[in-house]
Order: C-alpha cells, then sequence, then structure tokens
C-alpha cells in the first residue's frame, strides 16, 4: 500500500490536498510577477496535525518556490502555527509534498495524529506598567 492511501485509511477526512494554481498558471505568474506580488500559497497538503503549504514568493526581482510546515496545538483546534520554513525547490505535486511532509515529521519529532506542544490560547496583551 502507498504512503498516500496508508495515511488516507488511518486519517479519513483528515487526509486533504488541494491545488489552487496549475502548472500553466504558475509558470505565467513566475515569467511576469506582478509588481505588488508578495506570496502566494499555490498547493496545500493537510495530513492530521500537520499541513505543508508549497509558497510562492517574492526574492528580489524573482519569484521562488518553497515550503512552510505548519502545526495544530490540539488536533481539534481550527488554528494553525508556522513552525518551519524549508527552501528546497518546491513542487506542488501532491507526492512530492507528501514526501518532504514525511521528512520534517521524522526530522522534528511530529505526529499526524497527536499534538507534540501545548496548547495555546492565543495572545494576551500585557497590561502596561505604570510610570513613576
Amino acid at each position: 500500500m502507498s504512503r498516500k492511501r496508508e495515511l488516507q485509511k488511518q486519517l479519513g477526512s483528515g487526509y486533504i490536498y488541494e491545488r489552487y494554481l496549475d502548472e500553466r498558471s504558475l509558470r505565467q505568474l513566475k515569467r511576469q510577477p506582478p509588481e505588488d506580488f508578495s506570496e502566494m500559497v499555490i498547493a496545500a497538503l493537510t495530513v492530521g496535525c500537520l499541513r505543508l503549504n508549497a509558497v510562492l514568493y517574492r526574492s528580489d526581482e524573482t519569484l521562488i518556490q518553497g515550503y512552510d510546515v505548519l502545526v495544530k496545538d490540539d488536533p481539534s483546534s481550527p488554528e494553525w502555527i508556522f513552525y518551519d520554513g524549508i527552501s528546497d525547490t518546491a513542487s506542488p505535486k501532491e507526492v512530492e509534498m507528501l514526501r518532504i511532509l514525511d521528512g520534517a515529521a521524522r526530522r522534528h519529532g511530529l505526529s499526524y495524529t497527536e499534538s507534540c506542544f501545548t496548547r495555546l490560547d492565543g495572545k494576551v496583551p500585557r497590561k502596561p506598567k505604570p510610570r513613576p
């Protein structure tokens, strides 16, 4: 059984691959980047508590592809937290993204089914200290 099918069977609806930009549009965007372009997610692979985004971002005058690894602090949380950026030449293809995400999970000791982090309950602003 392939790794993809194994994870789909284990996680059910927790395994989702989404492609936001086709190859033709991606090539055209890289050839003629808009002046105000900063970054764009071109594909996302969600596997349980981990997510890998294939991202297109500006570097000087060119556009470069990379990956962002995101995690959840609680499997039931709707929020994603940025964990790591991978500057490998990124591919928005599902099989390649799964290979990269598996490698990141192994390297960092992350799990698809359990959170490895303490739950964050959002940012709480500090009360300003009174001035003398």
